[in-house]
């Protein structure tokens, strides 16, 4: 037997029973529920029906989808009393809905539906993304006057157009500053026209005294979604008749723009006095959007009342640009006269900001190190790596620094493709250029950044680098001659007699010789006259050169012992010398040994 056909013709085609009401909401018990209530269970009440019975069961149907279990009917739930179901917090999502609710009867599984109650969820705040700042009368821009104010019927009205969201019953709040102020709410009369009218009237302007800030507004729709704060408006209300025409300040000197150098070292702003000034009065300045104070008057009844520094952090905080310069005097914590501008313009920004890294330099050789041109590179072209920074621009213009030299004809110009790669400039450094700088243990290498339109010049920090050429070794491109033995026999050899304590050796002032140098010796023992093999070697490392060895030359002895060991062939003596200028290498010298006695060499030759 086919019993879901069965139960579905005892189900009541259309809804025969009263619609349930949902009391939270804001339409008589329908349509659109509050956000306030959607944190808890919502309660939905409906009367019992005629002919209850206690083999009968109720159930909300939301959508037509059946919510929570099946509720019985009581033996004492009479026809007309208040039934209640809730609505669980997990369906309580943005949306429209049908709410009903469903009689079944137990017994023979026949079902009766209410009709449906429509109600809605609303969780979108009004004027999704911004809201428009309120409109307010030509006459606003420069200060409402008491005046202006008159001719405009004692009311200053604020339109509040059209946004996301507008709708019936929506509600306005508007805040001067802190102080809430008159607010509306979209009627009928405002939906064709898409704006609502919010009046302001004198005896509210007026309470807000010597008012100077930012009106903004909310939206709070039917539901309790509440929008962000609106774009502010900038009003200045002149209800109290402040002076508008105090003099403007004064920059000495000022030349236009402004620049990264200038800011840095701080603008002085100057303000004059007037015969409205009195001695406890304060002044606060406005460099832009920045306020400066309030200061009291320093110097009053000179010129000159008052001398402010606007640092470089206030400047950058202002921006570039146009940017006006105005001050307020205030007397007992109310405005009492506001200065003419002066108009100046600001180029403080770097063409890149934040600072520049070292750039570093590479000789030609496939084994070069960083930052060092020996005398290998000194007569080829360099390379200038500088690091990627996110900062530079398409057009910029890049030049390196050698010396204090540019590098660069005509400067390097980033493009597009460095853009587009992002990684290390590798640029050449052609010899021509850093050749004529010459040589040096320090040269210090930088580059700058500038850009079209802009005055001001990025720098990097500096790199210093070390740079040899040849002609500045020790000995010069050819190296030292030869070390001198002092003492050899008329034959030119060392034997027992003069060698007995020793073999002295000179190494005379060579080419380029500086204090400080250090000579590495080396004594080399061969066991033939001519050619044989290398018995023995001797080492010696002098101290730093002083200046007397630089004058006179250096001298040392080869030890007996050293002399000793290879006894009879020939010595060949050569030394080095490390110096800031680099690495020079001797020619060597070769002398006779024969350290015999009888035809004998010494015990442990």
């Amino acid at each position: 037997m086919n019993h879901s056909l069965e139960n579905e013709n005892r189900r009541t085609l259309e809804p025969a029973l009263e619609k349930p009401r949902v009391e939270s909401a804001l339409d008589d018990g329908e349509g659109l529920l509050p956000i306030a209530v959607l944190n808890a269970p919502v309660p939905v009440t409906f009367d019992v029906w005629d002919n209850p019975s206690t083999n009968e069961t109720y159930q909300l149907l939301w959508n037509r989808v059946p919510l929570g279990t099946p509720t019985p009917i009581e033996d004492d739930d009479a026809p007309g009393d208040r039934l209640t179901l809730w609505l669980p917090i997990d369906v309580l999502t943005q949306g429209q809905y049908q709410l009903a609710y469903r009689v079944r009867n137990t017994d023979n599984n026949s079902t009766t539906e209410s009709f449906p109650t429509p109600i809605e969820i609303d969780t979108t705040a009004p004027g999704f993304p911004t809201l428009a700042p309120l409109e307010f009368p030509i006459e606003v821009r420069d200060g409402l006057t008491r005046e202006e104010l008159t001719q405009l019927g004692d009311v200053l009205p604020g339109t509040v157009h059209g946004y996301t969201g507008f709708d019936l019953g929506d509600r306005i709040r508007t805040f001067w500053g802190a102080t809430e102020g008159p607010g509306g709410q979209v009627d009928e009369d405002d939906m064709a026209a898409r704006k609502v009218i919010i009046e302001f009237p004198r005896t509210f302007l007026e309470s807000l005294g010597d008012f100077n800030g930012p009106v903004h507004y909310t939206v709070t729709d039917r539901a309790g979604n509440l929008s962000q704060d609106s774009t502010a408006t900038d009003v200045l209300l002149l209800l109290n008749e402040p002076v508008t025409d105090l003099p403007a300040p004064i920059i000495v000197g000022y030349a236009e723009p402004i620049d990264h150098e200038q800011a840095q070292a701080g603008i002085e702003v100057s303000i004059p006095t007037s015969d409205l000034v009195d001695a406890d009065d304060r002044i606060l300045l406005h460099w832009g959007t920045v306020e400066l104070g309030p200061f009291a008057a320093e110097s009053f009844g000179q010129p000159i009342i008052l001398r402010i520094d606007a640092n470089f952090e206030t400047i950058e905080r202002a921006g570039d640009g146009d940017i006006r310069l105005r001050y307020d005097l205030s007397r007992e914590g109310r405005v009492i006269g506001y200065s003419l501008p002066l108009d100046i313009v600001v180029r403080a920004r770097l063409p890149v900001p934040g600072a520049l890294r070292q750039p570093r330099i590479r000789g030609a050789s496939p084994d070069a190190v960083d930052n060092l041109i020996d005398e290998n590179d000194f007569e080829r072209d360099a390379s200038a790596l500088i690091a990627w920074n996110p900062g530079f621009v398409e057009g910029q213009q890049l030049q390196l620094y050698w010396g204090g030299q540019p590098m660069f004809e005509p400067p390097y110009v980033i493009s597009n493709g460095d853009i587009s790669a992002g990684r290390e400039l590798n640029r050449p450094v052609p010899n021509s250029r850093f050749r004529p700088i010459g040589t040096g243990t320090d040269i210090r290498v930088r580059y700058s950044v500038t850009q079209a339109g802009n005055p001001n010049t990025s720098r990097s920090a500096e790199q210093g680098i070390i740079v040899r050429s040849r002609e500045e070794l020790p000995g010069g491109p050819a190296g030292p001659q030869a070390p001198v033995f002092t003492e050899l026999n008329e034959h030119g050899a060392i034997n027992p007699v003069n060698g007995r304590d020793g073999a002295p050796v000179h190494i005379a002032p060579y080419l380029n010789i500086r204090e400080g140098d250090v000579i590495h010796f080396l004594y080399e023992g061969f066991d033939r006259l001519i050619g044989g093999d290398k018995k023995h070697e001797w080492q010696h490392t002098s101290e730093p050169l002083t200046a007397q060895q630089e004058r006179e030359g250096y001298n040392l002895r080869v030890p007996k012992t050293a002399l000793d060991s290879h006894c009879y062939g020939h010595a060949e003596a050569s030394f080095s010398v490390d110096s800031v200028s680099g690495i020079g290498r001797s020619k060597r010298q070769s002398v006779y040994v024969d350290m015999r006695v009888s035809g004998i060499c010494p015990p442990g030759a």
